[in-house]
């Protein structure tokens, strides 16, 4: 098997689908190739921190399994109550023979799918309830991450790094569709830093690509994101390094410094002082 083949039915492998011969032969490339393990670990990497991120917003509506539990009731009791039929049907299937599982099945769906849209207590009187399209928007801007909020984000990431997705600097691209800008390794070679990985990390209203280096031991966490979605000068301190507006400012107890470039933002956080983080961010790219 070609490495080529491998990217083609890598997402099958990882969903368990791939035949067992197929899967075999992927096993064996990947366990002599490099680049393919690489590869391996980035796209499982993400699918774990993809799931983390949809199940650390994903909220149960209230009396949802209350309302499951008696729909399956009434559809098992309905199931159980119902005579079958002497007519002859037009199709070989009769309503009352179909499974209790499928049935099941079908109310299940049902519900996770309307579950969160069905009116709730006294309110629950028709679809008209639903708030027009401007008053939903206005409802999902007031949930958008503040900028406050966002430092608080990239602090915690600095002080307890996810593990890394890459560790190869020409997967890195690969990061952009997440971000929705163009993501490049920054360059801190001048500083004697050393790279140790990369990933994606979800935010409230956007997701940032992150990058983990340690400069004369200590560790810097170096962020690319929108800039349009994530306006950190608003809560930093303005100043002027190397003729570039650069933002700078404290979030409990360590340095952060942000600049924007052609919609693109760029921030450090380190436990170093303002004035060498605004250095570092300034000559990253």
């Amino acid at each position: 098997m070609t490495c080529s083949q491998v990217a083609t039915l890598l997402d099958t492998f990882l969903d368990g689908e791939l035949p067992p011969e197929q899967t075999l032969a992927l096993e064996e490339h990947v366990a002599s190739c490099s680049a393919c393990q690489e590869r391996m670990r980035f796209d499982g990497a993400l699918r774990t921190s993809t799931k983390r991120a949809v199940e650390s917003v994903a909220e149960m509506a209230p009396g949802f399994e209350a309302r499951l539990a008696g729909a399956l009731r009434a559809e098992r009791e309905r199931l159980l109550e119902r005579k079958p039929s002497i007519a002859p049907r037009p199709t070989p299937k009769k309503i009352g023979s179909t499974p209790l599982w499928l049935a099941a099945a079908v109310v299940l769906g049902a519900f996770l799918w309307f579950g969160d849209r069905a009116p709730r207590g006294s309110e629950a009187a028709s679809v008209a309830a639903v708030p027009p399209a401007p008053e939903r928007d206005t409802a999902l801007a007031m949930q958008t991450e503040t900028p406050e909020q966002a430092l608080d984000d990239l602090v915690r990431y600095h002080a307890a790094p996810p593990e890394p997705q890459i560790t190869e600097p020409r997967l890195v691209e690969r990061l952009e569709p997440e971000v929705g800008v163009p993501v490049h390794l920054p360059a801190l070679k001048q500083y004697g830093a050393s790279w140790e990985g990369g990933g994606v990390v979800p935010m409230k209203n956007q997701r940032a690509a992150l990058f983990r280096y340690r400069v004369s031991n200590h560790p810097v966490t170096v962020y690319v994101y929108d800039a349009k979605r994530l306006p950190l000068r608003s809560v930093l301190e303005p100043r002027v390094v190397h003729n570039q507006p650069v933002h700078v400012g404290e979030r409990h107890g360590y340095s952060i410094a942000a600049l924007e470039q052609r919609g693109v933002g760029y921030a450090v956080a380190t436990d170093l002082n303002d004035d060498e983080s605004a250095e570092l961010v300034t000559t990253m790219y």
